[in-house]
């Protein structure tokens, strides 16, 4: 209660009397702030998985062609890149082949991708071991939608086949970045 009537009395001065408080004395802080280059790149799968439903051509989604069945996942994987420097994302495979558990094997080739978004969407690209550029992008935040297509050859053994996607945010160099920094 003291608290109360101490804390009442001391704004009844302040407020009563204003202009008997001045300060004494100032200082300017400066303040510097060099803020790295950041950039992330996040997934909203794990894994790319291509089960037997999804080469069924009679009932599903797959189409039968001369060699073999065509299997496509559409909107299969969402990478959501943030950054603060202008960046290029850019997609490839580790090895040559998916490996199957008894040995048999399918080309990378055979794995092809596209923008969700794409404006021809007919149009499939092989995955390849080089770097291939998907998309570029300012400085802030940017969805890239893909969508996967798996040619299952005749010639490939049922079995199941592992491999790797790599996915690879590489920053551009920009203007400043180029004419070293300015600190």
């Amino acid at each position: 209660m003291n608290k109360v009537r101490a804390a009442l009395l001391a704004l009844c001065l302040v407020l009563a009397f204003p202009g008997a408080v001045w300060a004494l004395d100032s200082a300017d802080v400066p303040v510097t702030v060099k803020i790295p280059q950041m950039i992330i790149l996040e997934l909203d799968a794990t894994e790319l998985v291509f089960e037997e439903a999804d080469f069924d051509y009679v009932l599903g989604p797959a189409q039968l062609v001369k060699v073999g069945v065509v299997a496509t996942k559409e909107q299969a994987v969402t990478a959501t890149v943030s950054g603060n420097v202008p960046y290029t994302l850019s997609i490839a495979a580790l090895e040559e082949y998916l490996i199957g558990a008894y040995g048999g094997l399918i080309h990378i080739s055979q794995l092809k991708w596209r923008l969700t978004d794409s404006d021809n969407p007919e149009h499939w690209e092989p995955l390849t071991l080089d770097r291939v550029p998907v998309k570029s992008g300012p400085p802030g935040t940017m969805e890239v939608r893909f969508d996967f297509q798996l040619t299952a050859l005749w010639e490939n053994p049922a079995q199941m086949y592992t491999g790797n996607i790599l996915l690879t945010v590489i920053p551009e160099e920009s203007e400043e970045m180029s004419q070293g920094s300015k600190w």
